[in-house]
């Protein structure tokens, strides 16, 4: 693939995030990245994108957009709902993908558009940006640190305010006709995601759920006690609060024989550290930004100043893997994964069994 000629359905908050790291993106790679069509429903918005990021073709429905626009990759931003229909038309039409989180309304949905994905031969990302943060590259180095030893208790907090309002106000996740559930699978299937890569396949869990928001259908609380195939266990919680002047966070903390590593940072910030005995050391988000770097050989260098932005990695990467031919990761296959550990988690929370992941 000579450019990357993008075409973005869904005009909200997450799809304002991708256009504004792949119009930097575009900046440093020149003609290789260029932003050419958005759709959505509302004409005010998709106007906007056009103005801020410079989208020239604009479309109503994101199925026109699939079938006349001049593009050959697809960003899929719009609510759960509609990401199936979507991902089916743009591999039918043999686009390349990028389809935001969680992948679909259920697993058996997923299950449908990875086959589908897979039967056109084309390349697909799954919006798992956890992957993508220097706070997690660290950590994950420190944890497999030979020093560390095994892993021995896994503490992740994850907290938000329900994102109906604030920076992340997107009324839709209230409707359970739009939204794949609540706080779990629209929120810490993130966190789901980066406790397999961290700590290898779930073997089986246990989870509780509230929901003190009201809205049917939609958790806004979840613990999940996750086992690992080694016996580690890890705790899991997910919040939507209300408190709008909370940012969005995640506190994980983890012990291993002879280490402890903790952070309460997701995407920038800082990481402390302690091995065996000596003191606890923190490393401030400068040096947790050149360790992460250190960790990338080929960065472009007009991006190496915002390298730390984890959409910017993570959009990077998937543009550069198309430039080269090569398949993107994480594939939309470890979103149907993902997505698998979510369902598990809530047979468990409503029949109250411990539930064997591998049979799930």
């Amino acid at each position: 693939m000579d450019s990357v000629r993008i075409g973005l359905i869904g005009a909200g908050v997450i799809a304002a995030a991708h256009s504004a790291v792949l119009q930097q993106i575009g900046r440093a790679l020149g003609a290789k990245v260029q932003l050419i069509a958005v759709a959505d429903p509302a004409v005010e918005r998709r106007a906007l994108f056009g103005d801020l990021y410079g989208y020239h073709q604009h479309y109503a429905d994101g199925q026109d957009l699939l079938a006349e626009a001049e593009i050959n990759t697809v960003f899929i931003c719009t609510p759960t709902r509609h990401h199936a229909e979507y991902v089916h038309a743009a591999a039918a039409r043999g686009l390349q993908i990028f389809c935001e989180k969680p992948l679909a309304m259920d697993h058996r949905e997923g299950a449908a558009m990875v086959a589908a994905v897979e039967r056109a031969g084309v390349h697909s990302q799954i919006g798992l940006v956890l992957r993508f943060s220097a706070v997690y590259h660290v950590m994950h180095s420190l944890i497999h640190d030979a020093r560390a030893g095994r892993p021995l208790s896994v503490i992740f907090r994850d907290d938000q305010c329900f994102p109906i309002r604030g920076v992340h106000d997107s009324g839709w996740r209230k409707d359970r006709a739009l939204t794949a559930g609540g706080t779990l699978i629209e929120h810490g299937v993130h966190d789901l995601d980066l406790l397999t890569w961290f700590f290898g396949p779930v073997e089986r869990l246990r989870a509780w759920e509230h929901n003190r928001s009201g809205h049917p259908g939609v958790e806004d609380y979840m613990a999940v006690e996750l086992e690992f195939a080694d016996g580690l266990r890890a705790q899991l919680i997910n919040i939507w609060h209300n408190m709008v002047q909370r940012p969005s966070n995640r506190h994980l903390e983890v012990f291993c024989d002879t280490a402890f590593i903790a952070s309460d940072a997701d995407m920038s910030g800082d990481v402390i550290y302690q091995f065996g005995d000596d003191a606890e050391t923190r490393l401030h988000e400068d040096e947790v930004l050149r360790r992460f770097l250190a960790m990338q050989p080929d960065v472009p260098e007009a991006l190496r100043d915002c390298y730390g932005v984890s959409y910017l990695v993570q959009d990077l990467a998937f543009v550069e893997a198309l430039l080269a031919g090569r398949p993107p990761a994480p594939a939309m296959r470890v979103g149907l994964e993902a997505q698998r550990l979510a369902a598990a988690a809530y047979h468990a929370a409503r029949t109250g069994e411990e539930v064997e992941v591998v049979r799930f």
